[in-house]
């Protein structure tokens, strides 16, 4: 058979690799933008750790990376340190500055393997593997991105990155690797650390064993203990034997009998392992990429002695890869799996010993969104007298909840945890004197945002116009009242075939548009209806917004009073809604601004109230204000800082004279 001269499978995979990413974060195609450690195997890996030490899976984390760790964990047991050769765009750029290197024939700085030097320098990426999961655990947020030289560039410098860091990072990269081959690899890679460890497989079986009989005899140890025993026992085997001894499984082996001694195989290997000394290569680098193979003319090197299995680094690669894409998108995590007493966080094998637990699934919760908002539906949980634990899945929009079936029951933990909610579909013309009201009720509407997918529906509906608003109460079924115009007939089958639409096409800002599953059901509506002012209907859509500045109510309050009125059409309008702490807290910061207040006054104008003291202000400074291009505003941590205007304003307001 024809011998390849060339390694193309390895350098067609790691070239599609970097087309493919080049492809998906510039989006030359239109693709959707990725992120860029979505699919970082590192990443996964102190994701999983953070999640099994804290119980909650961060936003930036997925289950996708963890399926990409627990699978990269298994190929290095298994097969070596794929990703490393194949796979990683680090990896491909180290080796090019190499090349790069040779081309301008610049000689390279040699540290030679197993001197002091070496072994030194191969401590650093076992430090820095520990502190990047001691701060990954602490803060719940993957610390690599702070200089991860890859995901600074793939990112164009806006991750979530320290600068400095990063620069640092691509400075030693570059330098590093230019001069000394695979620097970054060999000795400052934290990934290349951790697949150290998995390549001592027996070492961390057994650390791994201890750990578990600590904690079943109830020594609960963070999972820090065992990285770091695992890493410090790694350490020592890598600088005193540079090589593991049983794994992995799959090893490249040199047939002694045709081996000529050329030399040539060393070279070829980006590690500069001596491949032409040892029957089997066991060193500590080997990524099994196959450039020694390459390199042998006499057919003196395989893998695992059989010709047959030339390409089968490569396939695995690539097949490992696409399986643990395929577990990650199959297989959700939660995102937060909490329990407690007495308003502190337990296990839930200590919570079982005080409660009778039972659990319930609501469904539908599309406001939980990822760890932040599950924390806050924890926080909300714990209110709720007899429920003890949560369990949320962002993914699916669900969550259960633990209680003891003695204190609560499934529709009293309902009742606790809805929002009633309201949204306001149209606004009915100056000429509509009366809105019709009517009732229906639905089911599996658990969460605030259904209210507003059905709303939509009903104004993308063909008879959209007739209708203005919705508002729900909680009850089982929910209770939903549907405001419309009071010449639109009630129509009840049109009514249940918006309300069981099983999908809602939204438009995105800068086009295209998004597709939202929805599963409610009708459960029927109640006989009659009633009538109300269009100036009622308008003041029950609108949630007031008020604001006293305290420290200037101090100061200037009582003093003149008066109110400026400014007519703001849209004022309901959530672009508007949002920005409203904004326009307070720059009022605040102002001399004589006392307060701010939304409302709609007896013409159905939305209106701002803003009061103020005669003494220092005035209409015509009231506006300077208002129409600055600037607004400085007070954060939380208590820094003041400049921001752009986030409203605009064209029509000045009057004055409303406050009777002293």
């Amino acid at each position: 058979m024809k011998k390849f001269k060339k390694n193309w499978l390895r350098h067609l995979i790691q070239w599609g690799v970097i087309v493919a990413l080049i492809i998906f974060l510039t989006k030359v195609f239109g693709t959707k933008s990725v992120d860029s450690e979505a699919y970082c195997p590192f990443g996964g890996l102190q994701a999983l750790v953070s999640y099994l030490d804290t119980d909650t899976l961060a936003c930036s984390m997925t289950a996708t990376q963890i399926m990409m760790g627990i699978f990269l964990a298994v190929a290095i047991v298994l097969f070596s340190k794929l990703f490393c050769g194949y796979l990683c765009p680090l990896g491909w750029a180290s080796e090019y500055l190499g090349k790069l290197r040779k081309r301008f024939k610049i000689k390279p700085i040699v540290i030679k393997g197993g001197s002091i030097a070496d072994r030194a320098l191969r401590t650093v990426k076992y430090l820095l593997l520990f502190w990047i999961f001691y701060m990954t655990v602490t803060t719940s947020e993957l610390f690599c991105k702070n200089f991860d030289p890859y995901y600074a560039v793939a990112t164009g410098f806006k991750g979530e990155i320290t600068l400095w860091m990063s620069l640092v990072a691509i400075l030693i990269f570059i330098v590093g690797n230019f001069f000394i081959n695979m620097f970054w690899c060999k000795y400052l890679c934290p990934l290349g650390a951790l697949s150290n460890i998995f390549k001592f497989t027996i070492t961390f079986v057994v650390l791994l064993v201890v750990y578990l009989l600590l904690g079943s005899a109830g020594l609960h140890l963070s999972w820090l203990w065992l990285l770091g025993a695992a890493a410090l026992l790694s350490w020592l085997w890598e600088i005193i034997f540079l090589e593991s001894k049983f794994f992995p499984l799959l090893k490249l082996k040199r047939d002694t009998e045709k081996c000529n001694d050329c030399g040539l195989c060393p070279t070829r290997c980006p590690y500069g392992i001596d491949v032409d000394q040892v029957d089997a290569v066991k060193h500590v680098d080997c990524t099994l990429c196959g450039e020694c193979i390459t390199a042998c003319n006499q057919d003196a090197l395989s893998f695992g002695g059989k010709k047959w299995l030339r390409w089968a680094p490569a396939i695995l690669a690539v097949a490992l890869f696409f399986g643990a894409l395929f577990y990650g998108q199959s297989v959700e995590l939660p995102t937060l799996n909490k329990y407690w007493y007495e308003n502190r966080d337990i296990p839930r094998d200590s919570l079982l010993q005080f409660k009778n637990i039972e659990k319930v699934k609501i469904e539908g919760l599309r406001s939980i969104t990822c760890s932040g908002s599950s924390l806050t539906f924890k926080a909300k949980l714990m209110r709720v007298p007899g429920v003890y634990g949560v369990t949320t899945f962002v993914k699916h929009s669900y969550a259960i909840i633990h209680f003891d079936p003695s204190e609560t029951n499934e529709d009293k933990i309902k009742e606790q945890i809805y929002v009633p909610s309201k949204f306001k579909i149209n606004t009915p013309s100056a000429e509509v004197e009366e809105v019709k009201v009517i009732t229906f009720y639905a089911e599996k509407m658990s969460d605030r945002l259904d209210l507003t997918y059905l709303g939509m529906k009903f104004r993308q509906s063909e008879r959209g116009a007739a209708y203005y608003g919705l508002e729900s109460e909680y009850g089982c079924p929910l209770i939903v009242r549907l405001y419309m115009d009071s010449n639109e007939p009630i129509d009840e089958k049109f009514i249940k075939e918006i309300v069981q639409q099983k999908e809602l096409v939204m438009p995105v800002a800068g086009g295209g548009e998004r597709k939202i599953k929805t599963a409610y059901d009708y459960e029927g509506m109640e006989q009659g209806s009633e009538t109300i002012t269009r100036l009622e209907f308008l003041r029950s859509q609108l949630s007031p917004f008020a604001v006293e500045f305290k420290k200037n109510q101090e100061e200037w309050g009582g003093k003149s009073e008066a109110v400026y009125k400014l007519i703001y059409p849209g004022l309901d309008k959530p672009i508007v809604t949002r920005n409203l702490p904004y326009l307070s807290n720059w009022l605040s910061q102002n001399e004589g601004f006392l307060s701010i207040k939304t409302l709609i006054d007896e013409q159905g104008q939305y209106c701002f109230h803003i009061t103020y003291s005669k003494e220092v202000l005035d209409e015509e400074k009231i506006w300077e204000v208002l129409t600055q291009e600037k607004w400085k505003v007070r954060m939380r941590s208590g820094d003041i800082n400049e921001v752009d205007a986030k409203l605009s304003f064209k029509n000045r307001g009057t004055t409303i004279e406050i009777e002293q």
